[in-house]
């Protein structure tokens, strides 16, 4: 697993903990990355829809509007399954590759059914 993707679900997890606007310093601070890479990070959920952002001295980042919970298979899937690399892994007709195929699969199913809001607060 890449590090990005663990430090997107840290910072998804730490702003479905709050019920306001979490600034980007805030997101910094208890994540422990540079401001530079979280925005980065940031950018990227916001482009999927994951996040949302308003600008201004009272501003900051919450979920997307129609993310009521973001799964952990939603942070995953964009920064672990780029668009295009699935296709690459297209199961070739042998056992071990649909074996293969079985398992990504139930492994996605597992990932959608853990919020990132349970993941954080040590339910799961």
């Amino acid at each position: 697993m890449k590090i990005t993707t663990i430090y997107a679900a840290k910072i998804l997890g730490y702003i479905t903990q709050r019920d306001r606007l979490v600034t980007a310093g805030e997101i910094v601070e208890h994540v422990g990355i540079s401001y530079q890479y979280a925005l980065k990070i940031m950018n990227e959920m916001k482009r999927a829809g994951l996040l949302q952002s308003e600008q201004g001295c009272r501003g900051g980042y919450r979920l997307g509007n129609e993310k009521e919970d973001v799964s952990a298979y939603d942070v995953v899937a964009l920064f672990e399954y780029r668009s295009g690399e699935r296709d690459k892994e297209r199961p070739m007709d042998d056992p071990f590759s649909r074996f293969m195929e079985d398992r990504r699969q139930k492994e996605a199913e597992a990932l959608k059914a853990m919020p990132i809001r349970e993941i954080y607060k040590g339910k799961i």
